[in-house]
């Protein structure tokens, strides 16, 4: 049997990133549906999700900050 090899720092940022989008998603919802809805019946707190927003904003600019580094070292996946 082979041996895996362990995701890259950069393949873990990319599923964060990728998971972390359906959490995004709700934020978005609740904010949106705040307009015309009480804030007892959205799916989310209106200041936890733009507080989910404001994280998922840092974690792409992680993402891209590791994949700047990484590109300048020679070490970055091809895409």
């Amino acid at each position: 049997m082979e041996q895996q090899h362990p995701p890259s720092p950069m393949r873990l940022l990319e599923i964060l990133k990728d998971r972390f989008g359906a959490l995004e998603a709700v934020a978005n919802s609740s904010i949106k549906l705040a307009r015309y809805a009480p804030e007892d019946e959205l799916a989310m707190d209106l200041l936890v999700a733009e507080s989910v927003l404001e994280f998922g904003c840092s974690l792409r600019e992680a993402r891209d900050e590791a994949m700047a580094w990484a590109r300048a070292r020679g070490v970055a996946p091809l895409a």
